[in-house]
């Protein structure tokens, strides 16, 4: 496990445990509690808000740190805003159902009368079946950044009842017919390939190497499907 990959695990251990010990993160991690501190100084220096607190109940914690936005939006635009959250609650299997909910409620709560009607209307009137579909993982937001940094990866996925693990390249996310996929570049073989978000077990930043693959988007990764013939 390199540094990069043992920092993103401590600030999962954190989140996961809410408050969390030098010493119980240095045995997760297996390595010394040294360590973990340098690793703790060295996320604060690069902005991340971790608290520690000192005590026979001490431990460590993320700041939350939540940042307000204004939009601005005529009466038409926020009531289709409105129903798209609320049909989405029906199909979505994105990882936003509490943050989704949480934006209507604040619209059935505006200050101004007459929106507040209109949309209250819209909520008493209209319903949208819900499908029960599974929500995706939590490493749906960790492959899009993935996507982003382009670094050599490590997963473990499953597929056709077996376990597989490829060294790729993420090249982005993918939605056909509600299900998510993500599109990646498969080292081994020199093609690109989709792979179920749900099918993906394990992800690890794999070996240091740099691999050129900017001129294949997920626009056009369609032409990188077949191996390339030597």
């Amino acid at each position: 496990m390199n540094k990069r990959e043992r920092q993103n695990k401590l600030v999962q251990a954190i989140q996961k445990n809410r408050q969390i010990t030098a010493t119980e993160l240095a045995q997760n991690m297996k390595v010394s509690k040294r360590t973990i501190l340098r690793d703790i100084q060295d996320l604060e220096d690069q902005g991340v808000k971790i608290l520690a607190k000192h005590g026979k109940l001490g431990g460590y914690q993320l700041r939350e740190t939540q940042s307000s936005y204004s939009i601005e939006l005529t009466e038409s635009q926020l009531s289709a805003l409105f129903l798209v959250l609320n049909e989405s609650q029906s199909y979505s299997t994105l990882p936003y159902r509490e943050e989704i909910q949480a934006i209507i409620k604040k619209c059935l709560n505006l200050p101004y009368t007459k929106m507040r009607r209109t949309l209250k209307k819209l909520d008493r009137y209209i319903k949208f079946d819900n499908h029960h579909q599974p929500d995706l993982p939590e490493i749906f937001s960790d492959v899009l950044i993935y996507c982003t940094e382009r670094n050599v990866m490590s997963v473990e996925y499953q597929q056709d009842n077996q376990t597989y693990t490829e060294n790729i390249i993420f090249i982005g996310l993918l939605c056909k017919d509600g299900i998510w996929k993500a599109v990646i570049f498969e080292i081994g073989l020199g093609t690109t390939n989709e792979i179920p978000i749900t099918a993906i077990q394990d992800i690890a930043y794999s070996f240091e190497k740099t691999i050129k693959t900017q001129d294949i988007t997920i626009s056009n990764y369609h032409q990188f499907l077949n191996p390339t013939e030597s």
